[in-house]
């Protein structure tokens, strides 16, 4: 089951709305065959594995990270292929919570095949914990994401923040883009960076997986964003979708529109740390930015499963004020900037008692170079 979970990693970034699935399949305690569901519309990984097995399928046991389908979607059903195949005993990681694919387990079993549940299943749960959220609340599970000096800055007191991480660092922070479904930025961050938020990294540093381009989100709750932002350029792959309130003036909406950039009007933010809108001196905002919540719904409704937050400070604050997030992926480099004035990491109103202040779960530590990835479960009150 470790290898089949292995192996759905192998896929991470190309499969969604499709949930990430590795097979196994042991013959006289050998591995007669591997498969793993590469992207949505490919045929699932219990086929792939019993094609790779072919006539050694007979009679063997298959290990798979996911309950198998029981329907017909792009691909045959997975529970009739191991009917086919002539498998005689079914180890699933996780059942399937999804109404239309579920319930596979139920039709094995009627055919005679010995079904076991719950091997490393919550190593399984954690492996698809986007796709298992986005069944059950309608929304993307949300991850807040930033580099820091150990002192918790993002730039200087002059606002100068390149690099404060290494190339190792960078790199990895390009692989974790391809692992999601949507990069969230507000309209200071798009301003003063004028950043692509594209995936930088070659075929080979994926596994050989397709590189693939997380849809682009931008806050601009009053149109700020020049119409000259790379982000706004036709040339970029993937798609940009910015979240606006009806301020947003609708000559630049047209312009945007004729770009093939989908303006989408939500309600005005009640976070007066203005995510979206963060940095402005207009003072007759109030209240600023956008709607988060909305923001959320809206992403849920066009499948996004994951999205991560790349900034800026008030984004990312007003985030963690309202209970939006999920996860946090930390990059610490080893260096000190000093200074009171200098941008710290998370802005928003944050906690009084540092006893109440959230701390990470589910911890994942890893090396880069001189930098350290921190990553967890962030857990705040009644943070889903």
């Amino acid at each position: 089951m470790a290898e089949a979970i292995s192996l759905a990693l192998e896929a991470e970034g190309n499969t969604s709305p499709n949930p990430l699935v590795g097979c196994v399949v042991v013959k006289d305690n050998v591995v007669v065959g591997r498969g793993y569901h590469k992207a949505a519309g490919h045929r699932h990984a219990e086929a792939a594995a019993l094609i790779d097995a072919g006539n050694k399928a007979k009679g063997a046991t298959l290990y798979v990270s996911l309950e198998p389908c029981n329907h017909f979607g792009k691909t045959p059903p997975c529970a009739n292929g191991i009917i086919d195949a002539g498998i005689s005993e079914v180890f699933y990681a996780v059942s399937d919570p999804n109404p239309v694919a579920g319930g596979g387990a139920t039709t094995l079993k009627a055919a005679g095949i010995k079904v076991v549940h719950g091997v490393l299943e919550q190593e399984a749960t954690e492996l698809n914990r986007f796709y298992f959220h986005h069944l059950t609340y309608g929304q993307p599970w949300v991850i807040a994401k930033f580099a820091s000096s150990l002192d918790g800055k993002i730039a200087s007191r002059t606002g100068h923040s390149q690099w404060i991480t290494g190339e190792q660092a960078r790199a990895r922070s390009h692989q974790l883009r391809q692992s999601v479904d949507a990069i969230l930025i507000g309209a200071n961050t798009a301003i003063e960076d004028d950043p692509k938020l594209t995936v930088r990294l070659n075929n080979s540093d994926t596994g050989n997986v397709t590189v693939s381009h997380p849809l682009r989100v931008v806050l601009d709750s009053v149109g700020r964003v020049p119409l000259t932002s790379q982000l706004f350029s036709g040339d970029l792959p993937g798609q940009t979708i910015v979240f606006a309130t009806e301020r947003f003036p609708l000559e630049r909406r047209e312009a945007l529109n004729a770009r093939h950039i989908d303006v989408q009007i939500v309600e005005p933010g009640s976070d007066n740390k203005g995510a979206g809108h963060e940095g402005t001196s207009d003072k007759s905002l109030d209240p600023v930015g956008v709607n988060l919540t909305q923001v959320l719904a809206a992403l849920g409704k066009m499948r996004i499963q994951s999205l991560m937050i790349e900034g800026g400070q008030q984004v990312l604050g007003s985030f963690m004020d309202q209970q939006l997030v999920h996860e946090v992926w930390c990059f610490m480099a080893p260096m000190i900037i000093g200074n009171q004035s200098a941008l710290s990491a998370i802005g928003g109103n944050g906690i009084d008692n540092v006893n109440h202040a959230p701390r990470l779960t589910h911890l994942h530590y890893e090396s880069l170079g001189t930098d350290l990835l921190i990553r967890g479960r962030y857990h705040r009150q009644e943070n889903h």
